[in-house]
């Protein structure tokens, strides 16, 4: 299907006759989505889950009034997103989103078929991970709200074992924002109707961030949710080599190093979707925004949903607040707009309250320190470290850099994938992984405008340098989705075989089925003395 530019795209030219078998731009209808009411559905997408932790979390007299200051928040980053960094109202008709009907169409189910492969909802075989997922929802459903396990629950006697302990209580302890409307409906209704809100939810979000990305690079085409959902690294290459040489270090197909993995989005989708999918409809958000008044929440919000993910939206951020987009005439209106009160204030309670919730657990970053202290041999980090970076970020960057080299958002997310590896923290490095995902999502959107570009009709190229440089692109495609291809091969050929999904493994995190995954929740999920903590003393019901 031809792509089709929207937004302001105002070339001008003779009329060309249509090309016979093809539809002209005037039989195509079109929907258009004002910017104000697309940042509308994105906010309260980002902030529904908020409101009800607010008040089903915490108490309600520290509740209530965080709910009415958010909701005041979320009225005026509405209210002030049609305005520039200069504070002037941009016209309707420069920012309105025409958006052709078959792609509308064509987007909402492709949300739905990414939700339904990648497991959420659990309506099909589902990769790791989705054995904590399942027990997540299942206990924010089963359980009061906060969420507190007594150790006398468990009944696995391997699980006792291992825990030490056969009484007490510890605190549930996680990033869990995502799950909260799934969780409320299935309070009422059960977890069957909780995953099936859990399903809708995410799709709706899928769908958001799809419209968002295609807005942000001017056109809608097939290739944003293509990259959406195939956008990885070239992890194929050292894979390759790892199955002649057997070499040392290599962990699975995404983490071919010790200590170092950048995860591509499918995988992404289909194991921390609670992360992944706010992530991305956020970093969309920011790529279109017009002004920076309101950044506090639009990116702060991140950190209610991956603490981790902070860490790789903060170089961005601050490109962003100097950016040319987003720049006013003058440094001292450029700085009133960052340092807003809004900014300010989103950003002062959000680390206030997830802040300490988070520091209620120690134990989820006991694990931890520079990178190459991990190796066997500390000085195989340099060239571990070089051949990572030449596969996971290089390929992409060669390719955007004519394009975007004098955009300060571009350096500014290479130099964060460039730094990242230098850290771990937790064994499997949620550090890098979850990280890395601001960075990497920013790059995947200018890729598809990119891809989409070179594969326009009308640029084909004629000359022989042209056909090569469009064959050496297309090749960089092609092996960028062979890390989705497998998952999907596991996922379809284990449905396929009638292979039984692990999803209840652990059942619930009160009462564990297989210890395999004791010390794993003890570490990552469990609080302990969260009576004393700041949260607990102060926030939670």
């Amino acid at each position: 299907m031809k792509e089709l530019k929207q937004i302001g795209d105002s070339s001008k030219g003779k009329a060309s006759k249509p090309v016979s078998g093809k539809r002209s731009p005037r039989d195509t209808k079109y929907v258009t989505l004002s910017y104000p009411w697309l940042f509308t559905f994105i906010i309260l997408f980002l902030t529904v889950p908020l409101f009800i932790f607010f008040l089903g979390y915490l108490r309600l007299s520290v509740g209530i009034p965080l709910t009415l200051i958010f909701a005041g928040i979320v009225f005026y980053a509405v209210s002030d997103c049609l305005n520039n960094s200069e504070g002037v109202k941009l016209l309707k008709s420069d920012t309105d989103i025409k958006i052709p009907l078959v792609y509308l169409i064509g987007f909402a189910v492709t949300a739905l078929a990414i939700s339904f492969i990648s497991g959420v909802g659990e309506y099909i075989y589902t990769l790791q991970d989705h054995q904590f997922r399942r027990a997540i929802l299942r206990d924010l459903i089963d359980y009061e709200w906060p969420v507190i396990y007594d150790y006398s629950t468990q009944t696995n006697p391997e699980v006792i074992r291992i825990f030490g302990i056969a009484a007490g209580k510890r605190a549930f302890s996680y990033y869990f924002l995502y799950w909260m409307p799934a969780a409320l409906a299935g309070k009422v209704f059960g977890l069957g109707f909780g995953n099936f809100v859990l399903f809708i939810w995410n799709s709706v979000g899928i769908f958001l961030s799809l419209i968002t990305a295609s807005a942000v690079i001017k056109k809608f085409t097939a290739w944003v949710p293509f990259f959406y959902v195939f956008f990885s690294g070239l992890d194929v290459l050292p894979n390759i080599v790892y199955s002649f040489t057997q070499y040392n270090g290599w962990r699975w197909f995404e983490g071919y190093f010790t200590s170092m993995s950048y995860v591509s989005n499918f995988r992404e989708l289909a194991s921390v979707y609670n992360q992944m999918v706010p992530c991305f409809l956020i970093v969309a958000l920011l790529m279109l925004s017009y002004n920076t008044r309101s950044m506090g929440i639009t990116a702060g919000i991140l950190f209610a949903y991956s603490p981790w993910a902070v860490f790789g939206m903060l170089p961005v951020v601050g490109a962003l607040l100097f950016g040319k987009k987003h720049r006013a005439s003058k440094l001292s209106k450029t700085l009133f707009n960052a340092l807003s009160p809004v900014n300010i204030a989103s950003a002062v309670l959000l680390l206030a309250v997830f802040g300490s919730y988070y520091t209620s657990n120690s134990n989820a970053v006991g694990y931890k320190g520079f990178a190459w202290t991990f190796f066997d041999d500390r000085i195989l980090f340099i060239p571990a470290y070089i051949i990572f970076i030449a596969v996971e970020v290089l390929p992409f960057v060669i390719l955007l850099y004519k394009r975007e080299k004098n955009n300060i958002v571009f350096w500014a997310a290479f130099a964060s994938l460039l730094i990242l590896p230098f850290y771990q923290i937790t064994e499997n490095n949620d550090f890098s992984m979850r990280g890395s995902m601001p960075a990497l999502f920013f790059f995947c959107i200018l890729l598809s405008g990119f891809i989409a570009e070179v594969m326009d009709e009308k640029n084909t190229p004629t000359t022989k340098k042209g056909w090569l440089k469009s064959a050496a692109i297309m090749l960089t495609v092609i092996l960028m989705t062979f890390t989705t291809l497998l998952n999907l091969f596991v996922i379809l050929g284990s449905v396929i075989t009638g292979d039984e999904s692990n999803v209840e493994d652990i059942g619930s995190f009160g009462n564990i089925n297989k210890a395999e995954y004791a010390e794993v929740i003890e570490e990552q999920f469990f609080a302990e003395g969260y009576e004393d903590s700041f949260f607990y003393r102060y926030f939670a019901r």
